[in-house]
């Protein structure tokens, strides 16, 4: 015990001729943790563990998460059953969707499986929004005058339940401007804290096409371009 005392006594004076030359003290008989300006790698010699209890040190692990994108990967063409010209000439007329793949149009993302698929690798959480608008069916020269695409999707995986499926909507022709449509609608919004990871909807069956009456319709095979657009936010909640 004596020599302990001496030794503690001399662990002291060297502290006090430290701090009076402007140095850190060795901390011989610190049992630790140690602190930013005091610890393992700053003193001389290593934490005490004796009778009086045990030395402890404490060390940091680490990794990084980087962020990835938010990406649309698939979006869909819709192939819609034929008509005819006397049963649009002389009635409203309902277009089934079919299966298979279209043949004409101007437009080369869509796939003919029915896919669509969002993934939001961003890791910030934030939400999306997805929209998309028609344009005028056209064969040639010809347009029909009214027509309404009722696009329904069947959700699939979302890898974040919380994830709100898509939405139905009812796609009017609308006015191209500047190669772009101007009357989008929200068919997919992945609110706040949802929407993250692999998100797919496939076309129901039960989209179709509504075309109004008209006498003048000409023969032909109509096509028009959807305009998908994703956007990195929700759409914003309406005013109450």
């Amino acid at each position: 015990m004596r020599i302990k005392n001496i030794i503690n006594r001399a662990s002291s004076s060297l502290a006090v001729v430290a701090l009076a030359m402007g140095l850190s003290p060795l901390v011989a008989q610190a049992a630790g943790p140690g602190t930013a300006t005091s610890n393992l790698t700053t003193v001389s010699t290593g934490y005490v563990a004796d009778t009086t209890g045990p030395a402890e040190a404490t060390s940091n692990a680490e990794f990084t998460v980087t962020p990835g994108m938010l990406t649309l990967n698939a979006v869909p063409n819709v192939l819609l059953n034929s008509s005819s010209v006397k049963t649009i000439a002389s009635s409203d007329a309902t277009l089934t969707s079919n299966t298979g793949a279209t043949t004409g149009g101007t437009a080369y993302d869509g796939n003919n499986t029915g896919a669509l698929n969002v993934t939001d690798y961003r890791g910030d959480h934030s939400g999306w929004n997805l929209t998309v608008g028609m344009g005028p069916f056209t064969s040639g020269t010809s347009t029909v005058n009214t027509a309404t695409l009722d696009l329904d999707m069947t959700p699939g995986t979302m890898d974040n339940t919380a994830t709100a499926a898509p939405t139905s909507v009812a796609l009017t022709q609308g006015t191209v401007t500047n190669g772009w449509i101007t009357n989008p609608s929200t068919l997919w919004n992945a609110a706040a804290n949802t929407g993250e990871g692999d998100n797919s909807a496939t076309t129901s069956s039960s989209t179709n096409l509504k075309l109004g009456k008209q006498a003048t319709v000409s023969a032909g095979t109509y096509d028009a371009t959807l305009y998908w657009s994703l956007q990195d936010a929700p759409t914003a909640a309406p005013a109450a």
